[in-house]
């Protein structure tokens, strides 16, 4: 289990060996990095892979530890941790009486709950493997993400507004057994609670996970998008071992009690925060639904000393009246991702939040990144040092065709500290074992692989994710494949120009896509925007100075390529279920005047602004008589 560490220390003379100072800043946060997260985190996570420890024995350790000890609060109710393996023992208990066996899949469609949390316990403790269903899906997609898992049964939140479309979409389930929590209107549905009152509230025998291995798979999380249908992210019980111990470079400890309202079927809720807690007999507050107006409130209630986000929720709670209370808590760190680097200065300077802990992880991938250094903006970092112990390389991409630039070698070319580059993470045995890809799309796995990276037969993992690193070689987010296109014969990425344009205090947020113009090659940036004004009225357009305003940031930061060639406004924005801005349905609209039902303003090259395009202005953009 040193090996890691002696590795390190190794790479330490070797960087010596190679010029490298040991007083140059970056080998200094490197040490940092290596004792914070080596020694806390990846040691213990490492051994307990290798004894083949699972997150649910570390439950169990904590359950006899301190069996009072508060593990779980939903609203007015509180949980002990005794209660808490109660409630999942009768789970475990249920699922045996209705044949469930090891390795056998329960499709779960349960809201923020108590419920969610004994089912996943419960069917952990019999290693009954779980599909993490989006309970805001409806129809074809709901059909999909069930169907794709091929569970034996599904399991159902007890909300009647969770039920109804599951009701709607049985007869496509080819008969499999719906039981629910709670009450139902379907007769079809089949009771739960009856099952769980009679079933033993005792542990279950470990002989029932005794022959489970870490490669063996736990559950399912879906990757969510903005387009397409989810994809079933195999995620192997290797995996939750890593999550579970991915918080203690955070120091969290039985004392802590976590807040988080993201959605626990995302993983950076279920098996991020979830397992953290149960592992380390700490509390969890579980918001049903997130309330930027009540999250101070909350946490000061609550007495919260952690809270877990993404971006999108901080940036509501940022965006809301500054109040004299707005410092009175006892949240001691937060940590997530997806923060935008003006979100994050409102979070430290005005609600006073210590320390933020950004981390880079995608649900399919292997291995992620975290900034333990509360450096503004970046996701972690990898020097020359840490890459000993996480190799990986970030190499050019085209991001027109998504795919890496190669030399005349046939091999990758290295991105420039200062040039977004694709992470590719080096696929060793142990990451060959654990990267499954998708179920029912075992094609994609190999998408994600790109061989010949740094030497002929070498093979890598694509993230799909760009990032530009600084001379500390603190890591920042650029872009992900997909969020950009490609216009004058240059790519431009949304996420840059998105964040130029929401430094005017006139704007609350904004998102950026590309919209095809007849008869051009590539696309044109669009920008919707969301106004100040505009959470108070019903008024959709720019006045002159707003319209100056936009004009004259996009001609200061982009380059006249990355402009956008129109702007639209929108009241509110759409968003994923887990708080990523959807852009589909702003993409079919595009500067369609018969799509889009608020003003469309387009940019005037000659005179260098914006102004409101007009039926007439649409038909010679169309037609190639005024050129963008």
């Amino acid at each position: 289990m040193w090996t890691v560490i002696a590795g390190a220390i190794t790479g330490l003379f070797g960087a010596s060996y190679l010029g490298i100072k040991f007083w140059a800043p970056w080998v200094v946060y490197d040490l940092k990095y290596i004792w914070t997260v080596m020694i806390s985190s990846v040691l213990p996570m490492l051994s307990d892979i290798k004894k083949r420890k699972l997150p649910i024995d570390r439950f169990q350790e904590t359950v006899k530890r301190d069996p009072q000890k508060t593990m779980l609060i939903v609203e007015k109710s509180s949980f002990s941790y005794g209660e808490g393996n109660a409630r999942a023992n009768k789970i475990a208990h249920s699922a045996l009486s209705l044949g469930l066996k090891r390795g056998d899949v329960v499709a779960i469609i349960l809201a923020n709950e108590p419920d969610f949390i004994w089912t996943i316990l419960g069917l952990q403790k019999v290693g009954v493997q779980m599909a993490f269903i989006n309970f805001n899906l409806r129809n074809e997609s709901l059909v999909h993400v069930i169907k794709v898992a091929e569970p034996k049964m599904i399991f159902v939140s007890r909300e009647k507004d969770i039920q109804n479309p599951v009701s709607d979409i049985k007869n496509e389930l080819a008969g499999i057994p719906i039981y629910h929590f709670g009450e139902a209107d379907d007769p079809d549905f089949k009771p739960l609670d009856g099952v769980i009152e009679e079933s033993s509230d005792q542990d279950v025998s470990e002989e029932f996970r005794k022959e489970i291995k870490m490669i063996d798979n736990c559950c399912y999380v879906y990757t969510s998008g903005t387009t397409g249908l989810p994809k079933a992210a195999y995620i192997p019980y290797e995996k939750v071992v890593k999550a579970s111990w991915a918080l203690a470079a955070l120091n969290i400890s039985k004392d802590d009690i976590i807040y988080t309202s993201l959605p626990l079927y995302h993983s950076a809720a279920s098996l991020l925060t979830v397992e953290n807690v149960i592992r380390t007999g700490a509390t969890v507050v579980l918001k049903k639904k997130f309330s930027a107006s009540q999250f101070i409130r909350d946490c000061r209630d609550h007495r919260v000393t952690v809270v877990h986000y993404v971006g999108e929720i901080l940036r509501y709670v940022a965006a809301t009246p500054p109040s004299s209370s707005d410092s009175d808590h006892c949240i001691r760190c937060a940590f997530g991702n997806g923060l935008r680097r003006d979100v994050w200065k409102i979070m430290s300077d005005r609600f006073k939040i210590p320390h933020i802990y950004e981390f880079y992880a995608a649900t399919e991938m292997p291995v992620g990144m975290v900034n333990i250094s509360n450096k503004l903006g970046a996701v972690g970092r990898m020097s020359p040092l840490l890459k000993m112990t996480l190799p990986s390389e970030f190499v050019l991409y085209d991001q027109a065709t998504e795919d890496v630039v190669r030399n005349k070698d046939g091999l990758c070319v290295l991105a420039p500290l200062d040039t977004p580059g694709l992470l590719l993470l080096k696929l060793n045995e142990r990451r060959r074992m654990t990267f499954e890809g998708y179920k029912g799309k075992e094609s994609e796995r190999k998408k994600k692989l790109v061989h010949d990276v740094i030497v002929p037969g070498d093979c890598y993992i694509n993230t799909g994710d760009a990032f530009t690193r600084d001379k500390d070689y603190f890591v920042y987010f650029a872009d992900r494949l997909g969020d950009t296109f490609r216009w004058k014969g240059e790519n431009v990425s949304t996420t840059e120009v998105a964040n130029i344009l929401v430094e005017l205090d006139i704007l609350t947020d904004a998102c950026v896509y590309g919209v095809e113009i007849p008869d051009n090659e590539g696309k044109a940036g669009m920008a919707a925007v969301s106004l100040k004004h505009s959470l108070k009225t019903d008024d959709l357009s720019l006045t002159q100075e707003q319209i100056k305003a936009i004009a004259q940031i996009s001609e200061k930061h982009l380059p006249s390529y990355a402009r956008p060639r129109f702007i639209r406004v929108v009241k509110e924005f759409e968003y994923t279920s887990t708080f990523k801005q959807s852009k589909l349905r702003l993409k079919q609209e595009g500067y369609d005047l018969n799509k889009v039902d608020s003003p469309v303003y387009y940019l005037n090259c000659k005179e260098n602004t914006y102004k409101e395009m007009t039926p007439e202005i649409e038909k010679q953009i169309n037609s190639g008589v005024i050129k963008m």
